[in-house]
């Protein structure tokens, strides 16, 4: 594996993309594994994106995923015309999960763009 120099990343980049290159994806048994065998604190700050919680499409554009924000506002719009002929709770918990889809995939997507070089529009890559 090429070792990329993650000098220019702040150290709490740099400790989530140390565990993404040591453990792999999330999608992996390894990786499972090594998240449990962390502190709650140092979890979180693998597993979840509070920035991309609260806005989403904006902060995937401000990281640099551009395609992978343009994706997301599609899905956003989509969401919209379907959810509007459904009741108002139904449409607000629909996206209440798209925005924590978006917060837990955040991290390994930005990992993916810097590190291993991904063009993917897949907001959600390696989720699932």
């Amino acid at each position: 594996m090429n070792m990329i120099d993650l000098s220019r990343f702040s150290p709490k980049w740099q400790f989530r993309f140390n565990f993404f290159q040591q453990h792999g994806s999330p999608k992996e048994a390894g990786f499972k594994q090594a998240w449990k065998a962390l502190p709650f604190g140092e979890r979180l700050k693998i597993n979840i994106n509070f920035f991309a919680l609260f806005f989403g499409a904006i902060y995937l554009f401000i990281l640099g995923m551009w395609r992978k924000a343009l994706m997301l506002i599609g899905i956003n719009v989509a969401l919209v015309l379907v959810t509007a002929f459904l009741p108002d709770f139904v449409g607000r918990a629909v996206f209440v999960a798209l925005n924590l889809l978006v917060a837990f995939s955040t991290n390994y997507n930005y990992y993916l763009d810097q590190v291993r070089g991904s063009t993917s529009w897949n907001p959600f890559e390696g989720m699932f």
